[in-house]
């Protein structure tokens, strides 16, 4: 018989949720009759020019590489997509410190937001687990 295949799968619903969320409204802003403004993490690198965007996408790709790693074998792999959920998060925090989002930015957050946070801890709670 062959090597049954056990997928993380708490971790696996988290790092999933950190991507998810990176395509959903992080920021939405009301202008009302205007409309609304939404701001996602996929906006914030695709000019590449300053050091937030760089942040978001080393944050994105952090969550990329824990998905990655839940169908991958590999020798220390649970290692691995213990250090993706931490580099998406050391990364991710210093992508929202920098944007003043701790401070002004909490009256105006969008589902996006919540659901990366929600991702992380997942992530966290399936990495130590090993889920």
């Amino acid at each position: 018989m062959g090597k049954k295949l056990s997928l993380p799968l708490i971790y696996l619903i988290g790092a999933l949720a950190v991507v998810v969320g990176c395509f959903c409204p992080i920021i939405t802003i009301s202008l009302g009759f205007l409309g609304k403004i939404d701001f996602t993490i996929i906006d914030a690198f695709r000019d590449l020019k300053d050091l937030d965007s760089w942040l978001a996408l080393l944050m994105f790709v952090a969550a990329v590489v824990g998905v990655v790693f839940c169908f991958v074998g590999a020798k220390n792999v649970s290692l691995i997509r213990l250090c993706a959920i931490v580099a998406s998060i050391v990364i991710g925090l210093i992508f929202f410190a920098r944007g003043g989002f701790f401070k002004d930015w909490f009256k105006i957050t969008g589902f996006g937001f919540y659901v990366i946070i929600v991702g992380w801890v997942l992530g966290v709670v399936g990495a130590i687990t090993n889920k």
